[in-house]
Parts: C-alpha cells; structure tokens; sequence
C-alpha cells in the first residue's frame, strides 16, 4: 500500500496557481509520511494517543524514538486491534505512519493491505480478505528472497491445489471458467507457484457472484484447515524472518474496509465473521466502519478498538486550540502556496468550519477556488464564506424534522455543557457527518458547516 499510495500521489504538487488548487486538495487521497503535504496530529486528537496504539501492540519506544517487539516476552500474543472513527479523520495516513514506524529487523514485517483497491469493493466477504492478506505476505516475503523450509510451501500448495482442483470441478459443472494450476517445484518456483494460486484465486473473486460464491464456500466449508494453515505459515515465516534478522514478527494492516459499497457487507465481514476471525492467530489492525462502532462491546469480545476522533479545533468557550490552529495552517499551506490567500484569517476561516476534519478542509477549500476570480488570482474571504454557506445549506437540505429537533436538543446540552451519550438517531447523524465525535466520545458537537445553513438557523439557531 505504501507504493501504491506513493505512486497515486507522485504528482500531486503544492498549488502556486488557482488553476492548481483542485489536484493539490484531492480529499480521496491520503499521503504517506514520506509525501511532503504530509502532516502528523500527534497529540491533537484530544484522548487518542499514539502511545496506546504501541501498547496494545506490545511495542516498547525507546528514547531516539525506535520502536522494537519482543518476541520472547510476547510468544503468543496476537493483537487484534480496529480503529476506529469518523470517514476524513486520516485514519489511512496514520496507519501509514505506523507502517513506517514498525517495519524494521526489531519490530515488525508490515504487511498493508489496501482492500478498496485490489479487492471488488461491490462483492466482497472476509475470505476474499484472508487471501488477499496471504497473497500480499507471499509476494512481500518473496520480494525479501524470505528462505522458508521447502516442505512450508510444499504443504500450502498441495492444499491450495487440492481446492482449485475442487473448485475448479464445481465450476465445470456450472459452465464457468475454471482456475489455472501450473508452476515449478523449485523453492523459487513454489513462492511463484504459491503467489500465481492465490493471484487466480483473488481474480475469480472479483468475477461473477456465482463464480465468487463457489470459490468462497469451498474455503469456508474446509475454515479450520484453512486456518490451522494459515497459522502455521505465519509462526514459520515470523520464525525465519527472526533467524534472518527480517524482522521479529509479522503484521498486517487492513484498510479501507469501510469503503465497501452497502453497510450489511461491512456488518457481515466483521461480526457475521467474527468466529472466523478469531480463528487466525496473527497481529492484525483493521479500519472499523463508523456504523458498527455502537457494536464496541460484541467486538471487544474477540479485539481490542482504539478511537480515532477528528482534531479538536475550538474549545468549548469558542476559543481556538492554538495547537490545532498552527498544524491546520501547516497542512494547508503545505498544499496551497500560502500567496493563494488574500489573507490568513481566510484560512483560519475554512479551518474553523473544517471541525477538525482533514477531509473537510479540503473539501471548503477546493469549493472556494471555484468562486475564486482568476484574474485576482485569490481566494479571498468572501469566497471563503460563500463557499462554507453553500456547503452548510447542502447539508441541511435533506435533514428530515425529527433531526433537527435532535439537532435543537443536541444543542441545549452543549450549550449547558453535558455530556453527549449514544442515541441511535445520533448515531445516524455521525454517520451522515452531520455530528462531529471528538476525545473519548462523549464530546459531541454539530458539523460547523451545517449552522451556517438557512434550515438550521430557521429551525435550531
């Protein structure tokens, strides 16, 4: 993932002309820490901590800042972890951050796996998601010419062969196109052999439903084999990556689950699965959907969840977190020449109705080059401004009444300093962005962008 995003985002430049502005502030592509528009919000997301994500993963951090694992101490500790939080926070920047941090000889063999690019995000269930994950182990092990045990591979590929060659007899029966099998014996060639499997196997899950669902129900039907394999790859690959000095043991990181297509897809991947999920034995860290954050309790069940709230821009008397306010500035202007502005209070402007989310800020800037006058050159305040008054009424406009009687509520508990609870109305509304979440949740607030519409102010204000 991180070449991908690498590539993706080798031509996004930082804007010096209004006519730049559009590709400066693509809000659908997250930056890596080595892209120079990337910022960290270290110690800015109110009661997220970085350091919590590093004990939850039984990281220690030295005092240079190096992070080791040690697997002595943690022989068969597997973490399972989501993240989770509001879509635009940057979750997939900061587990980018985390995939930089711990790929090293004294901590981990990061594998990420960026599902909503490789994977048919309209059809998608947690096996296809297993043997990406597999896909993505082989081809990097392969890359770091990994020296694992002839017989290791041997095993998973007589087992690999033995389920095309099932599914392949269930797909002649239907008429369909059957999966390829070829490839050396060689140790090479096994790797190659190996990846060349579970590349056809991915492709036939991308295909038709009928083709997909027959290759899916003929791994579930065999999960405990599947798994008690998979498991045992990932302790002997962690065991030589160790004794090549690789790295101490293996983890994956699985984003972008949350841009699959419908939120009943989402729900059957991570609770419907759950059973499955807990039968492989690796560290893993996946996303968690916005939708299925008031699941927190079942999830704990079998993993652990961190919050990643949005940046806490303003305190509640109003007042700027002048922290906040400095890095917000940063990220801006990393992205678009500081010139661009008629002045900074324009871009404090945008930050302030941005709630502290990444992608929102982008977004009001991006609509405030469109109202830019090319021959000024500039965005200027009043741009600014009409640019955030069309977002707000854009999204006030399909807000039905009983939300703004909640908004109304919302409002004379923040106004009296109450804590937020879980409603499920409320939990709508944070899905729809209507409602921000910051700290430990109970800090809740309305989208800025939204008070600044005509319904709003007609109904709440």
């Amino acid at each position: 993932m991180l070449f991908l995003l690498s590539f993706q985002t080798s031509n996004m430049k930082k804007a010096t002309r209004l006519t730049e502005i559009d590709a400066a502030v693509n809000k659908f592509m997250p930056v890596t820490p080595e892209h120079p528009f990337y910022v960290d919000f270290k110690d800015l997301r109110g009661d997220f901590q970085e350091r919590k994500v590093m004990k939850i993963l039984s990281v220690s951090t030295s005092e240079d800042c190096r992070h080791s694992f040690d697997y002595q101490a943690n022989p068969y500790n597997k973490t399972m972890l989501f993240l989770a939080g509001m879509r635009g926070s940057g979750k997939t920047s900061e587990l980018a951050k985390y995939a930089k941090l711990l790929h090293s000889p004294e901590c981990f063999f990061v594998v990420t796996c960026n599902v909503d690019e490789e994977l048919d995000m309209d059809n998608v269930q947690y096996m296809d998601v297993l043997i990406f994950q597999l896909e993505k182990l082989l081809n990097m092990a392969s890359e770091q010419k990994l020296k694992l045990d002839k017989g290791i591979l041997d095993s998973m590929q007589k087992w690999f062969e033995e389920r095309v060659k099932e599914i392949n007899s269930s797909l002649k029966a239907e008429g369909s196109a059957e999966i390829e099998v070829g490839g050396e014996a060689t140790i090479v060639g096994l790797f190659a052999k190996m990846l060349g499997l579970t590349a056809r196997i991915k492709m036939g899950l991308s295909g038709s439903r009928e083709r997909a669902e027959t290759i899916r129900t003929n791994f579930k039907n065999r999960f405990l084999d599947f798994s008690l394999k998979f498991n045992t790859f990932i302790e002997q690959a962690s065991t030589q990556m160790r004794k090549q000095k690789i790295a101490q043991e293996i983890l994956f990181i699985v984003d972008g689950l949350e841009k699959t297509m419908s939120a009943d897809t989402r729900r059957k991947i991570i609770l419907e699965e759950s059973n499955r999920i807990r039968q492989i034995k690796a560290n893993t860290i996946f996303t968690l959907p916005i939708e299925l954050m008031k699941e927190e309790q079942r999830i704990k069940n079998f993993s652990e969840i961190i919050t990643f709230p949005f940046i806490k821009v303003k305190e509640r008397n109003g007042q700027f977190v002048k922290p906040a306010l400095k890095k917000l500035r940063e990220f801006i202007t990393k992205r678009v020449d500081a010139c661009l502005f008629d002045d900074i209070s324009t871009i404090d402007l945008a930050i302030a109705y941005s709630g502290g989310s990444p992608r929102q800020l982008l977004r009001i800037i991006e609509h405030a080059n469109w109202q830019a006058d090319e021959s000024f050159g500039k965005i200027t305040h009043t741009n600014m401004e009409v640019a955030i008054e069309k977002l707000g009424n854009d999204i006030a406009r399909y807000l039905e009444p009983e939300d703004f009687e909640l908004l109304k509520k919302l409002k004379g508990d923040l106004d009296a300093g109450h804590p937020i609870g879980f409603d499920s109305q409320i939990q709508v509304l944070l899905e729809k962005e209507v409602i921000f979440e910051y700290n430990d949740g109970t800090y809740k607030c309305v989208n800025p962008l939204l008070e600044r519409s005509k319904l709003y102010k007609h109904h709440v204000s």
